[in-house]
């Protein structure tokens, strides 16, 4: 891992004095254009001020084409190997990845709880299998279009966007019940709440404040969301940075991290080190904390037997 890690960071010095060369070139250029224009505010000379026009304009230009192919090269050096290291470090070789690819939007309409969009987009399609538990992850883009025509008949289109992540876990032992916990925030454009159920309220009142729970059967409901795993959501969600919603159908668990954005960014100008390759690789250990906060390596889920 240390080699893994050096070889990126060595990467990114080559590519950055190569960006640094380019720096130096358009702040020269624009200190030229910078002096002619005092020259011009001096003189009252337009034409100095044009020439300072162009140097701003071709520095920024060369700054920024620069900074896009430079940065653009140096990640792809090493960014899908990136995902598959940083998977292995949490699951060994037990994964399936593709970085291109994603959960369908049909999956994720199951959950009963998503309006269909005019586009969809899903990416980083991430499996694994855990304590009898299988997970199928991806991040998720919605687009909706809206049309508004003014008085000339002129008709103008917006997009809304809603992104996020979102796990489906399955497990063995069938639950027949249907069970909605969605935090009140959450429900937009994208996400709608679920006429199946009835409403349901627990002892614990920030978790009553944080999230609407509705359920067809009460029972199974208090059975699933115990006081510990009540706590655990509360935390969980404070946690991160995201609308969390979780849908309990049969035999299938359809978790939304509406509106979550990954934390780590990387870029030329960040040094790649240990520190910075562990908090990209907890990214992936998302789906085993919503596990655990769950409880679905519990014998309810797990036991077929009960």
């Amino acid at each position: 891992m240390d080699e893994f890690i050096n070889t990126i960071e060595t990467n990114r010095q080559v590519f950055k004095k190569k960006l640094d060369i380019a720096t130096i070139v358009a702040a020269c250029i624009l200190g030229v254009g910078i002096i002619l224009l005092i020259i011009g505010i001096t003189f009252s000379n337009s034409i100095c001020f044009i020439i300072f026009v162009l140097t701003l304009i071709i520095s920024c230009l060369i700054y920024g084409i620069s900074y896009a192919t430079y940065n653009k090269k140096y990640l792809n050096t090493f960014i899908g190997d990136l995902d598959k290291k940083a998977i292995e470090l949490n699951y060994g070789d037990n994964y399936f990845y593709q970085a291109d690819g994603g959960v369908g939007f049909e999956t994720m309409d199951s959950s009963r709880c998503i309006n269909r969009p005019d586009e969809f987009y899903s990416s980083k399609l991430f499996a694994s299998h855990i304590e009898g538990v299988s997970f199928t992850s991806s991040n998720y883009l919605f687009k909706y279009y809206h049309y508004r025509t003014d008085k000339d008949g002129n008709t103008e289109r917006t997009v809304n966007l809603y992104r996020g992540r979102f796990i489906k876990f399955d497990f063995p032992r069938e639950l027949n019940a249907f069970l909605s916990i969605m935090e009140k925030h959450a429900i937009d454009e994208m996400i709608k709440d679920p006429r199946l159920g009835d409403k349901l309220e627990f002892e614990y009142m920030e978790f009553n404040k944080k999230f609407k729970v509705k359920t067809s059967d009460e029972l199974k409901a208090n059975y699933i969301i115990t006081p510990q795993v009540q706590v655990n959501l509360v935390d969980f969600d404070n946690a991160f940075n995201s609308e969390l919603i979780c849908v309990f159908i049969d035999k299938s668990v359809y978790v939304f991290m509406h509106e979550y954005a990954e934390k780590m960014t990387l870029g030329i100008y960040k040094k790649f080190d240990q520190k910075v390759f562990d908090n990209y690789a907890n990214e992936f250990i998302i789906p085993k904390l919503v596990m655990d906060a769950l409880g679905l390596d519990n014998d309810k889920y797990t036991n077929t037997n009960l």
